[in-house]
């Protein structure tokens, strides 16, 4: 994490303490994107606060962990999700977005999860990921049937 000053550095919970903030003022904190591991992405990678003295603020990063591959999204009766679909876990963070012909590019993926397809604003079916996603990303895409 990076404030005003020196990188800030999470603990093992992925927590930290920035303390160089100004008050009353607009503050950014942002995430070094480059140093995440590589199973892990940031959908936001900057937060603003305006704290007043002595005041203690909090941010949350939403910060997805899990393998990232491409996938094929099929309905039932062969045909596609449509453009601009999302696509949520259990938490419903948004793992990926349906592109042309089906494709997705997916992150967070954890073997064996359940993923919902969505569009006109409600759930519209469910993929299923296989129990083990050991080179998925070497493999080129998955084909994830939608019920």
């Amino acid at each position: 994490m990076h404030g005003y000053s020196n990188n800030t550095y999470t603990n093992r919970f992925g927590k930290a303490v920035i303390t160089e903030v100004s008050d009353y003022s607009k503050n950014s904190l942002s995430l070094d994107i480059n140093n995440l591991p590589e199973n892990a992405e940031a959908t936001a990678s900057v937060a603003q606060a305006t704290l007043t003295e002595g005041a203690i603020g909090y941010r949350r990063f939403n910060v997805i962990a899990g393998q990232k591959a491409m996938a094929v999204i099929r309905l039932a009766d062969g045909s596609y999700p449509p453009f601009g679909a999302s696509v949520r876990n259990a938490e419903k963070q948004e793992v990926g977005l349906v592109n042309d012909e089906g494709q997705a590019y997916l992150s967070g993926l954890k073997p064996g999860a359940r993923l919902s397809v969505s569009w006109n604003g409600a759930a519209q079916c469910a993929v299923t990921l296989p129990a083990s996603l050991a080179g998925v990303s070497q493999n080129g895409n998955l084909l994830l049937p939608c019920h």
